[in-house]
């Protein structure tokens, strides 16, 4: 059942290439945001886990994806690539969060491998985007 407190924001239909934030054109950016979304719609499955993990799988899923629209916008090379760094960093922390969701059943097989296939890809690609900025 889709979370009714969860909007999806996008640039309009009509915004060309140059209204859009430098974060909407990647496509890390894009797989994240569907990770959040998927987070966000099955919420009330995570409270209540061990050691605050369903709301630290939540805070590092938002984590990546915010990581991810900040290295975008920064300038240097350098602090860019440490940005994307961040952002791989909290889709690990991310993962072993899902991870024990997944070992407590506070998720149905389905959500959990789906989310764990957007972690995964979303890992390769900040692992690609830190080392090649």
């Amino acid at each position: 059942m889709p979370n009714r407190h969860v909007t999806q924001v996008a640039p309009p239909a009509a915004a060309g290439p140059d209204q859009r934030f430098p974060h909407e054109r990647l496509d890390a950016y894009v797989v994240a945001r569907e990770l959040c979304g998927l987070i966000a719609e099955h919420r009330s499955r995570l409270r209540g886990l061990p050691g605050e993990a369903g709301p630290q799988l939540e805070r590092s899923v938002v984590s990546t994806l915010l990581n991810i629209a900040e290295a975008a916008g920064r300038q240097g090379v350098r602090d860019r690539a440490r940005v994307f760094a961040l952002a791989r960093g909290e889709a690990c922390e991310a993962a072993a969060a899902l991870e024990i969701a997944v070992l407590y059943g506070a998720l149905p097989a389905s959500v959990a491998a789906s989310a764990r296939a957007l972690l995964v890809r979303v890992g390769q690609m900040l692992t690609r985007l830190a080392r090649s900025v």
